[in-house]
């Protein structure tokens, strides 16, 4: 059984869903706001296909290659999950810088809550899932040598 607590990617699931129904009600033209929602609801699918899948044996009883099987899903799961979380960070980012030079948008509440329940959705899959596809030390030492020789 893989070590770590599966009852957090809901809470993922959640933040991101509530980011997701903010986004939707605020009905915006923007094009990287209408970016920005695809990736949290790509984020939003995904997270409940994590859930169904760990859901979907039992950890204890099933033989070994099964539980590898279902591990090696999990695992792509999870970096899709990761890799689109960050797009939607980096989005909403892109979204502010936007609207400091152009100000297309009215800024509501809603933007904080979308704010932070993606801040939160992060804090949470990092505290609980991100081992699963943290590289090894090889590789992070690796990126951190090639990040610093370019400028």
């Amino acid at each position: 059984m893989p070590n770590y607590p599966c009852g957090r990617m809901p809470c993922v699931w959640a933040s991101l869903s509530v980011a997701a129904t903010k986004l939707k009600e605020i009905d915006t033209d923007n094009e990287i706001a209408n970016s920005l929602l695809f990736e949290l609801e790509t984020a939003v699918h995904l997270t409940e296909s994590f859930d169904k899948i760990w859901s979907s044996i039992y950890w204890n009883k099933s033989r070994k290659k099964t539980r590898v099987r279902v591990t090696i899903t999990l695992t792509k799961l999870a970096q899709s999950i990761f890799d689109h979380i960050t797009e939607s960070i980096k989005l909403f980012d892109e979204l502010c810088e936007q609207q400091e030079q152009l100000q297309t948008i009215e800024i509501t509440n809603d933007w904080l809550e979308i704010h932070c329940c993606i801040a939160r959705a992060k804090r949470t899959f990092d505290q609980y899932h991100y081992k699963l596809i943290k590289p090894l030390p090889l590789f992070e030492y690796l990126e951190k040598m090639k990040s610093h020789e370019l400028p």
